[in-house]
């Protein structure tokens, strides 16, 4: 077993980020859907189908858009988002969602301004910076280097501890009217999180034969 030490570094490279590594599959909602009991709606779903190609009565078609609603509307919706997302963001050993603990987006949560959108940006950021990390493990070792969070709850708990302190760091530097580029903090600060947990974790693993 390789058990190179990854030196404890901290990147604060100006690298584009985005919330390409989300892992939420879009088909998950899909996959839920056809796992409910549905015995007994066939026929009244076909009858239902039928009367709306029949009729061409209905014009109440969904749309979520925001054009939608209204600011004060989009406003509590938004909340809802925010404030429940450790609900049904969290994996709690089901696929489909983020292997973060519940604590982590709640953390996220608060320090979103209750924009979803903010929320999905700060999410990729960490996940991105996961993947990174393990690029730059592989070549360091030479072994191709996956980190599943879901079976690491003491990672996962060093996210939710290093991001707070990372938030508020970036807070004093602000509130001092420091220069300092949030994306590109946190994604150093969790860069750095995950390389210094896989260096301790090798050594842990060496050190117990």
């Amino acid at each position: 077993m390789n058990t190179t030490v990854i030196k404890r570094r901290l990147y604060l490279a100006d690298l584009e980020v985005t919330a390409k590594d989300v892992y939420i599959k879009q088909d998950f909602a899909n996959k839920a859907a056809e796992t409910l009991d549905m015995r007994g709606t066939d026929k009244m779903q076909d009858n239902l189908y039928k009367t709306n190609l029949d009729t061409n009565k209905d014009t109440s078609m969904l749309d979520f858009s925001s054009t939608n609603f209204s600011q004060n509307v989009l406003q509590k919706q938004n909340q809802d988002i925010v404030a429940n997302a450790s609900e049904f963001l969290v994996s709690n050993g089901n696929s489909g969602k983020i292997p973060l603990e519940a604590e982590t987006i709640k953390l996220i949560s608060l320090w979103s301004a209750n924009d979803p959108k903010k929320m999905e940006k700060m999410i990729g950021i960490i996940f991105n910076a996961k993947k990174a990390s393990e690029t730059f493990i592989t070549q360091q070792t030479g072994t191709p280097t996956t980190i599943f969070l879901d079976n690491y709850e003491d990672l996962q708990h060093d996210i939710t501890v290093l991001l707070r302190r990372t938030f508020n760091a970036i807070r004093n530097k602000q509130d001092k009217k420091q220069k300092v580029n949030p994306e590109n903090y946190i994604f150093g600060a969790m860069r750095n999180t995950f390389e210094v947990w896989y260096s301790e974790y090798m050594q842990s693993l060496s050190s117990n034969g």
